[in-house]
């Protein structure tokens, strides 16, 4: 299994920040990057059962929350993966996770991710190169919402 694992530090308060990463349509953006939300979660829209569709650089993932503990944490499987070319792609999701914790008047997110492509001969290169890729997307969408959380904050 590949493990891919980033962090950021948020200048703003755990429950600002999980509203803004559970938050799937609004969290999960970028310039090759969308999502919808297929269903609602049983208790809460983005909570555990909600099934989400993430369209990135031509792959679509569905992916189902499995796990929701506002302020602190939530767990998402993909469910199914279309590749780039319109057809499934086998992957194997253990699981995605974030994990928010307070640190003074910041808050620490650990978003991990765990996957395999069993695919003969090649699999072992797709999940590198696909590996690389998400990671840079958790990166580039944690420093999204670390901006747009920040953004008109003073500083001393």
């Amino acid at each position: 299994m590949y493990h891919i694992h980033v962090s950021a530090t948020i200048d703003a308060e755990p429950e600002r920040v999980f509203a803004l990463l559970s938050d799937h349509e609004r969290f999960i953006r970028g310039p090759d990057m969308k999502c919808r939300l297929l269903t609602a979660g049983r208790e809460d829209r983005n909570g555990v059962g909600a099934v989400r569709e993430v369209t990135a650089t031509g792959s679509v993932f569905t992916e189902e929350v499995i796990e929701f503990d506002p302020p602190r944490h939530y767990a998402y499987v993909v469910r199914t993966l279309i590749g780039p070319i319109g057809m499934p792609t086998p992957f194997t999701h253990e699981r995605g996770w974030i994990d928010l914790s307070p640190e003074g008047t910041k808050t620490r997110v650990d978003w991990q991710s765990r996957f395999d492509m069993p695919i003969p001969l090649i699999g072992w290169l797709l999940v590198r190169v696909s590996g690389s890729r998400i990671r840079q997307a958790f990166v580039t969408m944690l420093a999204a919402a670390k901006l747009e959380l920040e953004r008109g904050k003073r500083r001393p």
